[in-house]
């Protein structure tokens, strides 16, 4: 399902940030952009202009703004002539700029999900089984210990403040180099953060075992090896339990990208009838 050498847990969480360095030539410059991808050690982030590998950074989280320095790891997608994505590593590991909790490396669970406490607000990627994805969704908060509060409380998706971004993959790429995104270009429901197990067939009958990055009534993203076509129709399960299977959702592949990994595709995925 996922890529067991990854250090620490990540999640499709797009914040703005600042970031500040010096060039080749030795001259200060500060830049816009946002993250595409966090985790415990680092993000991908989306910006305007270009890096260098091994490059000292800082960056700023506009949103709380914490500052931490980082380093450039090298880019990730082929740069545009507006946006390019890169890896960077954050140089300090007990920084914590994001404010998200990660689950342990060595802790293993059937899904992981970007929670809030409703306490404290405390944002958690939290390891959840299968059965507690159903009770999220059908009662809409989990009783868990939160560390920060030293007590049971209750856990549900991040209010809207703390939300992943809602814009088009382009729109976003016009946020990052201009600063705003078309009302228009905005999406009619806001997507989870989640990282659920899901099963993909298409029409001629193939099935493929993959997992989201995040989910809304409307539709999913998920990350696969194999190959899709735009407009390609499909059928899914989500999250797939291949103990109590859930009937089949008719979908099609609205948008393709190339992941951070080598050979892994990212897709997004609009529902044939919103689900309810």
């Amino acid at each position: 399902m996922e890529n067991e050498q990854r250090r620490s847990p990540r999640v499709m969480f797009s914040i703005p940030i600042t970031l500040r360095g010096a060039d080749q030539e030795g001259k200060s410059f500060e830049a816009t952009g946002r993250t595409v991808t966090v985790n415990r050690h680092g993000a991908r982030i989306q910006i305007s202009g270009a890096l260098t590998p091994g490059q000292s950074i800082s960056i700023s989280n506009q949103t709380n703004g914490q500052e931490a320095d980082f380093r450039v790891i090298g880019p990730i997608a082929p740069p545009t002539d507006k946006v390019g994505d890169w890896g960077v590593e954050c140089v300090h590991m007990d920084r914590n700029i994001w404010e998200i909790e990660f689950p342990p490396v060595s802790e293993m669970s059937d899904a992981h999900i970007l929670l809030a406490c409703r306490n404290c607000q405390k944002l958690t990627l939290q390891s959840l089984s299968l059965v507690e994805v159903e009770v999220l969704e059908t009662a809409g908060l989990l009783t868990k210990p939160c560390l920060n509060c030293g007590q049971l409380t209750s856990w549900g998706y991040p209010k809207r403040g703390f939300e992943v971004e809602t814009q088009t993959y382009q729109a976003a790429v016009r946020e990052a180099t201009t600063g705003f995104a078309l009302e228009s270009e905005r999406r009619k429901s806001y997507r989870k953060p989640a990282q659920l197990p899901v099963r993909v067939r298409d029409y001629y009958g193939e099935v493929d075992l993959a997992q989201t990055e995040n989910v809304s009534q409307e539709g999913l993203c998920f990350t696969s090896t194999k190959k899709y076509l735009l407009g390609q129709g499909i059928m899914v399960i989500c999250p797939y339990d291949p103990a109590n299977e859930k009937p089949e959702i008719r979908a099609r592949i609205v948008r393709t990208e190339t992941a951070s990994e080598r050979e892994r595709y990212v897709y997004g995925v609009h529902f044939d009838q919103p689900l309810h």
